[in-house]
């Protein structure tokens, strides 16, 4: 069996820098190239089954583009993102009978050839055909279209989850419910990010609906969605309270008093588990990263919310709790609460069209921040 066939694409470097995964499909073997700005180190974490190799890039290179290589051959791809660190989880099909890897510079790439028959006899060195300067040319116009592939940008996937609806309705205060309200903010949000070509979206719920909340975890990871916003209105018994809140997951529970009403408000009715892949093999070893993602990333995009939101609502803080809505694994994950349903001044902004396109508008462009900021 191919063991340890990806082994050079855990690459450790001090600082970050941009790498870019790039393939090719030929009759005997499929390509698949690992481009970064500088030379590397590799490595690999041993995994049991010999067709699932697990990679970390001590880099905060993110955004990957994993959707180009064909499942045919790689057959699932998990890129777990943690801190300064990159984790790749790869299933190989059983088409690749073996594979062979070499370099090339300017800009430097890891070529890895998977071979669609039996592997060739070992060979510790560098085919000599690498060295004749007609199939360098030939290696060199491949790579260029390759990168007039990736010139065709790969959509960001966007998904809305507006919460509560159907027999839920949530909180109801001021002549409000708050599904009606997560709602139409959810489908104004969406019809913002539709007429940017950079996104694809979807929401959980397009209708008053009831849908279980390990429902809509599952459908952002079905979707392969690159970020998941929950739309929620908070509540106080007090009557007292308003402003906007954001929240993200913590496996820890809440930081604060306030974080952990609202945590008993929205779990109610959850399952303490959520499945972190359809795949069991990648379960065992990738839950505790993905989460991971799920935090630390979650926590990177209520920044650049922060950044946006202040300017057209009264933000109060970014706090953690551990709503199981926000267990989407490896999936950038935030639960917005966008105002009080039960103070006055709040429930007139939120029956407010304009308020609520500025709103709409406002996460928006920390979307836009968020994965294309310089």
């Amino acid at each position: 069996m191919i063991k340890n066939i990806l082994i050079i694409l855990l690459i450790a470097v001090n600082t970050a820098f941009a790498l870019k995964i790039k393939h090719a499909d030929h009759r005997d073997y499929y390509r698949v190239v690992i481009q970064t700005d500088r030379p590397v180190k590799f490595d690999e974490i041993p995994f049991l089954d010999s067709r699932i190799f697990v990679l970390s890039v001590e880099s905060s290179s993110k955004k990957l583009n994993k959707k180009i290589l064909k499942r045919k051959y790689i057959k699932s791809l998990d890129i777990i993102y943690s801190g300064d660190t990159t984790k790749f989880v790869f299933e190989v099909s059983s088409k690749i009978k073996g594979y062979r890897i070499f370099t090339l510079n300017n800009p430097y790439r890891i070529v890895i050839d998977f071979y669609k028959t039996e592997k060739p006899p070992e060979d510790k060195t560098e085919p000599p055909l690498y060295d004749d300067p007609i199939y360098r040319i030939i290696m060199e116009y491949e790579m260029k279209q390759m990168e007039k592939e990736l010139l065709i940008e790969e959509k960001k996937i966007i998904v809305i989850d507006p919460g509560h609806g159907g027999k839920d309705p949530g909180a109801i205060a001021n002549g409000l419910r708050e599904k009606d309200v997560n709602l139409k903010i959810a489908k104004k949000l969406k019809q913002i990010l539709q007429k940017d070509p950079r996104f694809e979206v979807y929401l959980t719920r397009e209708r008053d609906r009831f849908v279980r909340l390990y429902d809509r975890t599952v459908f952002a990871v079905k979707k392969k969605a690159d970020l998941f916003i929950s739309i929620h209105c908070n509540s106080s018994p007090s009557r007292s309270e308003s402003g906007t809140y954001i929240y993200t997951l913590n496996l820890r529970g809440a930081r604060s008093k306030l974080a952990r009403l609202v945590e008993q408000r929205e779990n109610k009715a959850v399952i303490d588990y959520v499945r972190v892949s359809t795949n069991p093999l990648v379960n065992r070893i990738v839950a505790d990263l993905a989460i991971s993602t799920t935090m630390t990333e979650g926590r990177n995009f209520a920044m650049y919310l922060k950044k946006y939101l202040k300017d057209v609502t009264d933000f109060r803080d970014i706090d953690s709790a551990n709503f199981a809505v926000l267990k989407t694994p490896g999936i950038p994950s935030v639960l917005i609460e966008v105002l009080y349903l039960t103070d006055p001044y709040d429930a007139r902004l939120l029956k407010s069209e304009k308020f609520i396109e500025s709103f709409s508008y406002s996460v928006y462009n920390a979307i836009v921040d968020y994965f294309y900021q310089e």
